[in-house]
C-alpha cells in the first residue's frame, strides 16, 4: 500500500457512505415521529439534516478538536459528546424544517443516530475500520520509512495480561477465540513458558522489555535503605522503577511504540504507558494521540454504549453466580463493574485505534497490552464465563489490526504473548477466617505494629491514576467524585479509587511491613537496616517461624541464614537453595523444576523481604489461596500463575526452554533480528 492512499476503492467507499446516509435519514425521520420535542417537516428535511450533520462533522469538528483535544481527554471524552450536541443544534438553526422544542430531544437524537450507526455497521457487516481509515490515513506521514521496495518487516507484540497457556488452550477448544484459531490454521505455533518469580506484571514486563528485572521482588516491596514503600502501579514509583533500567537498550528503542503498557521499553513513542503518565506537563502534547479517535463523531458514543453493555454483562454474570450459589466467589462491587467497563472496553478501544494508527505511521516494533482479561479474571475466575467473554472481545481486536496489516506500509508479523498466568483458589481469609496480617499479629501477641500495604491490584492502580490525572484540574468535580466513591470503600487495607495506599509515614513508624502479591508475601522488619537472618529472627521472635509453617494455609517460608544461606522451610522439611539439597520431605516437590532457582534469584535481590511467605498449593485440586481477596491471582508459584504463553508465526523459531521473562527478551530480540535484517519478508522473484 502507498502511504496516504485509501485502502478501499472509490465505489466501495461511496456505497458505505450512501448506506449510512439512508439509515441515518430513516432514523432521524422516525425520531421526528416519536419525539414530541423534535419537529421535522418532511422526509427531504431529514435527508438534508443528515447531510448537513455529516458536513459539519467533516469540517467543523476537526478544527474544534485541534484546540480542545487536551480538554477532551481530561474530561474522559465527555467533551466529544458535547461536540455532537453542538453540531445537531447548529443544524437546527440552519434548516428551517428541522427544529427542537426541548433539550432532552437533542440528547435523544444524538444517541439514536449513534445507536443506529453502530447497529448498521454490525448487521450489514460494514467494515469497522472503514471510517477510521477514511479520516486517518490521508493525514499520516510514516517516520523513518525506507522506499517501498526496501522496506523491512514490522513486528506487533500483543500482550494479553494474565492469560495462561492452559486457559488459552481451553478458550480455543470452546471456540471463544476464532481469530487465534485462524492463526493456528495458518501454522502459527503456541508454546508455554515460565515467567519466573515474582509472577506479576512489573517484574515480568520489565524482563521482557529490558532483559533484566533485578531488585523487583514483588508487586510492592519495602526498601530498607531508603525507608521507602515501592508500589508498582503508583505513577511516581513506576517511573522510578523504569529509570533504574533505562540505561539498557530496551526492546522498543528507536522506531518503536509502547501502548497501554506498564513500562516503555525505551520506545520512541509511549501512549497510555504508566511509567510516562507522571509527566503531567507533557499531557497537552501527548493528548494529541487521541485526536483521530475522537475525530469520528460516533466513536465515543459507540464506546460508551459498549461500556454500558459491559456493565449489564457484569450485573448478569454476578447475579447468576449468586443465584446458582457458585463457590468459591467473592463480592463484586459497583466499583469493580466500573473498573471492568473502563479496562475491558474503553482502554481496549483506545489501544486498538492507536495501534492501527502506529501501524500506518510505520513503527517498526509495536508492543501493546490488553489487560481487561486480567481484571475480570481476578474477580470471577481464570476460565469463568466473564473472563472468557472478555477474551473473546480481545480476539476481535486482533482481527481488526490483522485486517489492517494488508493496508499498512510494512508487512507486520504478529506475536501474541502473556506476561504471566493466573492460579485459582478461595482467598486465604475466606478459607481460614483470618488474614495473613491478623495471623502474624496473633502469633506475636499483638506486641508489634504491622502495616499491611494492601492488595496488588495492578489495573485498579492504573485506572485510579488516570482518574486522578483527569480530575486534577477540576477541584469541585474531583471532591464530588471522591465523596461518591467513599460510599463504596472496601475493607481495611484494600485499595480504592481517589486515595493512595498507605503512605510512608505509618510504614516508617511500624515494626513490620507486610507486602502481599497473590499467594506470595514479603515480610520486612523495619527496625533493622540489614536483612535479618533465620538465626536472628528465631532469637527476636521465637514462635514466629514455627507457628507460620504449622499453619494449614502456609505452603512454605523462605529465609536467609548465616550457616546455610537461603533456605525454604515447611512443617515436613527444609530445602537448601545454595546446595540444591534438602532434609526430610522436599518443600518444593509440588512446584516446577525451576522453583529452587527462582527463589535463589529472589534472595540475590537486596530488596527481598526478611521472610518470604507462600500459601499452600494443592496439586491434586490445582488450588492455591491468595493472601488478597481475589479468586484468580498471581505473584507467587504453584498452578498456572507462572505458565505464560507465546504464539508466533511459523517463520520464527522458538528456542526452548524459557524459565524467566528475561530469557523471553532475548527470544524476542532474536525474532526482531530475523525480521528486520533477513529477506524472509520479501516476496520471491
Amino acid at each position: 500500500m502507498k502511504v496516504g492512499q485509501f485502502p478501499y476503492p472509490l465505489l466501495r467507499r461511496m456505497r458505505h457512505i450512501l448506506i449510512v446516509w439512508v439509515i441515518e435519514t430513516i432514523t432521524l425521520y422516525l425520531l421526528g415521529r416519536w419525539l414530541p420535542g423534535l419537529m421535522i417537516s418532511s422526509e427531504f428535511d431529514a435527508f438534508l439534516a443528515v447531510a448537513l450533520i455529516g458536513l459539519l462533522n467533516a469540517v467543523l469538528r476537526p478544527l474544534i478538536l485541534q484546540f480542545t483535544i487536551t480538554f477532551t481527554v481530561l474530561t474522559l471524552g465527555l467533551f466529544s459528546f458535547f461536540l455532537n450536541i453542538v453540531v445537531i443544534v447548529m443544524v437546527a438553526y440552519i434548516l428551517p424544517g428541522f427544529n427542537f422544542l426541548d433539550y432532552a430531544s437533542i440528547i435523544y437524537v444524538v444517541l439514536g443516530i449513534s445507536i443506529m450507526n453502530l447497529l448498521a455497521s454490525h448487521l450489514l457487516a460494514l467494515d469497522e475500520n472503514d471510517s477510521y481509515y477514511r479520516s486517518v490515513i490521508p493525514k499520516i506521514k510514516p517516520k523513518d520509512l525506507p522506499p517501498e521496495s526496501a522496506q523491512p518487516a514490522g513486528l506487533i507484540i500483543i500482550e494479553i495480561d494474565g492469560l495462561s497457556y492452559n486457559v488459552l488452550r481451553k478458550a480455543i477448544d470452546l471456540g471463544y477465540v476464532p481469530t487465534i484459531q485462524g492463526l493456528l490454521a495458518n501454522h502459527y505455533q503456541i508454546h508455554s513458558w515460565n515467567c519466573g518469580l515474582p509472577s506479576q506484571t512489573s517484574a515480568s514486563q520489565m524482563g521482557i522489555l529490558y532483559g533484566d528485572n533485578a531488585n523487583i521482588p514483588a508487586f510492592r516491596w519495602y526498601e530498607k535503605d531508603r525507608e521507602k514503600l515501592v508500589v508498582s502501579n503508583h505513577l511516581s514509583d513506576t517511573a522510578m522503577i523504569e529509570q533504574r533500567f533505562e540505561q539498557q537498550e530496551g526492546l522498543l528503542a528507536g522506531n518503536g511504540s509502547s501502548l497501554g503498557n506498564m513500562f516503555s521499553g525505551n520506545a520512541g513513542k509511549a501512549v497510555m504507558t504508566m511509567s510516562k503518565l507522571s509527566q503531567f506537563r507533557k499531557l497537552p502534547k501527548r493528548s494529541g494521540v487521541f485526536y483521530n479517535f475522537f475525530l469520528n463523531p460516533y466513536n465515543y458514543i459507540h464506546t460508551i454504549l459498549l461500556m454500558i453493555l459491559e456493565l449489564f454483562r457484569e450485573l448478569y454474570q454476578s447475579t447468576r453466580q449468586i443465584l446458582t450459589k457458585h463457590r468459591p466467589r467473592i463480592r463484586r462491587t459497583p466499583l469493580f463493574a466500573i473498573e471492568r467497563a473502563v479496562s475491558a472496553v474503553l482502554i481496549r478501544e483506545l489501544t486498538t485505534h492507536i495501534l492501527i494508527e502506529e501501524m500506518f505511521r510505520g513503527s517498526q516494533t509495536i508492543y501493546a497490552t490488553y489487560f481487561g482479561y486480567d481484571v475480570v479474571a481476578h474477580h470471577t475466575g481464570a476460565a469463568s464465563p466473564g473472563a472468557l467473554t472478555t477474551l473473546r472481545d480481545i480476539d476481535k481486536q486482533i482481527q481488526r489490526f490483522k485486517d489492517a496489516i494488508e493496508h499498512a506500509p510494512r508487512q507486520y508479523e504478529i506475536v501474541l504473548i502473556s506476561d504471566h498466568g493466573l492460579s485459582e483458589g478461595a482467598p486465604f481469609q475466606q478459607l481460614f477466617g483470618i488474614t495473613l496480617e491478623q495471623l502474624i499479629r496473633k502469633i506475636l501477641d499483638d506486641q508489634y505494629s504491622i502495616v499491611d500495604t494492601g492488595a496488588s491490584e495492578e489495573t485498579k492502580g492504573y485506572v485510579n491514576s488516570l482518574l486522578q490525572m483527569a480530575l486534577a484540574p477540576h477541584k469541585k468535580l474531583s471532591k464530588t467524585a471522591q465523596r461518591l466513591y467513599e460510599q463504596y470503600k472496601k475493607d481495611k487495607g484494600n485499595y480504592f479509587y481517589f486515595n493512595l495506599p498507605p503512605n510512608d509515614t505509618p510504614v516508617k513508624q511500624s515494626d513490620i511491613v507486610l507486602c502481599a502479591s497473590g499467594s506470595l508475601a514479603m515480610l520486612y522488619f523495619t527496625n533493622y537496616k540489614q536483612r535479618l537472618f533465620l538465626e536472628e529472627i528465631k532469637q527476636l521472635h521465637p514462635n514466629l517461624i514455627a507457628a507460620l509453617i504449622c499453619h494449614p494455609g502456609i505452603g512454605f517460608i523462605g529465609i536467609d541464614s548465616y550457616v546455610n544461606g537461603p533456605v525454604v522451610l515447611n512443617q515436613e522439611g527444609i530445602f537448601y537453595l545454595n546446595a540444591k539439597d534438602y532434609e526430610g520431605c522436599n518443600p518444593l516437590e509440588n512446584y516446577d523444576g525451576s522453583a529452587a532457582w527462582q527463589l535463589e534469584k529472589l534472595f540475590s535481590y537486596s530488596n527481598v523481604g526478611d521472610m518470604i511467605i507462600q500459601s499452600r498449593y494443592d496439586p491434586e485440586t490445582d488450588q492455591i489461596p491468595a493472601f488478597e481477596n481475589l479468586l484468580a491471582h498471581h505473584g507467587g508459584i504453584g498452578g498456572d500463575q507462572t505458565m505464560a504463553f507465546v504464539m508466533h508465526p511459523p517463520k520464527l523459531d522458538f528456542t526452548q526452554p524459557i524459565n524467566d521473562s528475561t530469557q523471553m527478551h532475548h527470544q524476542l530480540r532474536e525474532w526482531q533480528d530475523i525480521l528486520f535484517t533477513s529477506q524472509l519478508n520479501q516476496e520471491p522473484e
